[in-house]
């Protein structure tokens, strides 16, 4: 059974509609084809016409009986079409990676997908996993059972950063894991007409060379309209362009297999970069060292829309500001006015701020409150664009994560973190006695 992870870590780049379409494509052909939903969102199921409220039992389940030989693998499975089944998820997967969620105590935690998927090797032909937007033990799962990742980037600005995000982070779970994963990056909602997208996708190109699949999926609206009837494209728009660009994909990756593409892996020894241990890119056991991973310069349009940007986030930023005037920071000689976002000691407690859209769940679990992935909300403030919450706390040491629409992950504005137990950050927030310190 050949597996490949569909990952990425930023919302709205086709992440689930790449991985909903191409298995249906593969089933299409005739190829026995498993979509695994490893995002608590649970969008597969509905990108494919399954109630909600009918899946009784979902990847979650299977992951904590995966050896067990009492597991039921067709009370998991839904046959969504001929030669393509459904391993759905629910929004109870999220709770499984915090402590007390039942797979973070397992010795074998990072590995139950692929001790589940090994059960069903002899079943299918092809098995696609959709990872959640973020990098925490179900994405390492997912990368453990899989000997492929495709990234889809959406041809915006923010996919340059995004890309080279998303590949520094996987050499880093590769580095881990200790055997290569085939890598590529698919280039998706794609406006020919747009200057800027063109400009994005040429720079892509040269930024990633040899990473690229030369396929380019469009920006087509029976995507969105395929979705909202649970259907995927090959069925309700069997003529349109996106179809042609899914059906070329999984062409390209038919006439690619692992052995043959590129791949990280970890190599020892003296090189372009002259550390021990550096990764590098092989293909086909040439090493391409010394990718750079900046973006380049010269981006025309696209360096113009950053630097607007970067303008706002500074007005943004001010603002925020003058908002939290209001409290005192902890004391100290000459005490700076603390940063706008992360963990802030504050006289009446700790500040948590998070920057985020209204119709997002904001919660902070950590030492403080048992790891509870609910029961501390942060509250979103409309004038300022971002979710806070003052939580009192003894002096002392804590850790914590955010979890934000179920996902779990240390918090991007605190530069303290401290490893946990499977190789993720937990983010760090000291609180001062400030009886010691007079």
């Amino acid at each position: 059974m050949r597996t490949i992870a569909i990952v990425n870590q930023k919302g709205g780049c086709g992440k689930t509609t790449t991985a909903i379409n191409l298995a249906a494509v593969f089933a299409h052909r005739g190829l026995r084809t498993l979509l695994v939903d490893m995002d608590p969102q649970s969008h597969c199921a509905t990108g494919l016409g399954v109630p909600d409220e009918q899946i009784k039992m979902s990847v979650g389940d299977a992951l904590l009986k995966a050896d067990s030989e009492d597991l039921d693998i067709a009370s998991h499975v839904w046959e969504v079409a001929g030669n393509l089944d459904l391993l759905p998820s629910t929004m109870r997967l999220a709770g499984l990676e915090a402590p007390g969620g039942g797979l973070h105590e397992l010795p074998d935690r990072d590995r139950r997908l692929a001790i589940l998927l090994a059960r069903l090797d002899d079943r299918y032909d092809r098995c696609l996993i959709d990872c959640p937007p973020a990098i925490g033990l179900l994405t390492f799962n997912a990368l453990r059972a899989s000997r492929e990742a495709l990234i889809p980037v959406e041809t915006g600005f923010f996919s340059l950063r995004g890309a080279e995000k998303q590949w520094r982070t996987i050499r880093q779970l590769v580095e881990r894991i200790g055997r290569p994963i085939a890598c590529h990056l698919v280039p998706t909602l794609y406006n020919e007409d747009s200057a800027l997208a063109t400009d994005i996708l040429a720079a892509l190109r040269r930024q990633f060379a040899g990473l690229v699949i030369p396929v380019v999926v469009h920006e087509d609206e029976v995507v969105r309209e395929a979705t909202s009837f649970g259907q995927p494209v090959i069925e309700y728009a069997p003529q349109s362009r996106a179809r042609d660009d899914l059906e070329k994909l999984a062409d390209w990756l038919e006439d690619h297999p692992p052995h043959s593409g590129v791949q990280i892996e970890i190599v020892h020894g003296a090189g372009d970069r002259g550390r021990s241990g550096e990764m590098a890119l092989t293909r086909s056991g040439e090493a391409l060292q010394g990718l750079a991973l900046s973006p380049p310069a010269g981006l025309g349009r696209a360096a113009e829309l950053a630097h607007r940007i970067r303008g706002l986030k500074g007005r943004i930023d001010k603002r925020a500001s003058d908002h939290d005037q209001h409290d005192e920071p902890t004391p100290g000689p000459s005490a700076p006015m603390p940063p706008v976002f992360g963990a802030i000691v504050m006289t009446r407690g700790v500040r948590f701020a998070h920057p985020a859209e209204a119709n997002k769940h904001v919660f902070v679990a950590g030492d403080f409150n048992g790891w509870s992935a609910t029961s501390t909300p942060l509250t979103f403030d409309e004038k300022f664009a971002m979710h806070v919450a003052v939580i009192e706390m003894p002096p002392g040491r804590y850790r914590y994560r955010l979890v934000v629409d179920g996902h779990w992950m240390a918090d991007p504005h605190n530069q303290h973190k401290q490893v946990n137990d499977y190789g993720e950050f937990n983010s760090v927030v000291v609180v001062p006695d400030t009886q010691d310190a007079s």
